[in-house]
């Protein structure tokens, strides 16, 4: 997640997240803790780099259900999306 921060995308969410202590797939969910200007990361909402390819982002909603997978531009990958859903993140609340 460190090189994610460095990145455009990243610097401009970075001060509106805080790491959890939930890990899915071993990496740390961040959690929305601030409007952001991205319309798929809301308050309350968990993020996370993909664990298998580092080339998205997961974002969860309150209840832990996958609900937007994001290009690391901050952009929704529909196909991904499409994939991903149905999968929970259990623990996280």
């Amino acid at each position: 997640m460190n090189e994610f921060f460095d990145m455009e995308f990243g610097k401009s969410i970075s001060n509106s997240l805080s790491k959890s202590k939930v890990k899915y797939d071993g990496q740390s969910i961040y959690k929305v803790e601030k409007k952001t200007d991205n319309q798929y990361l809301k308050k309350g909402y968990g993020v996370y780099l993909d664990a298998l390819h580092k080339d998205h982002l997961e974002v969860i909603d309150k209840t832990g259900n996958v609900k937007y997978v994001l290009n690391l531009d901050g952009t929704l990958n529909p196909d991904k999306t499409k994939k991903a859903l149905g999968r929970v993140v259990k623990g996280w609340k």
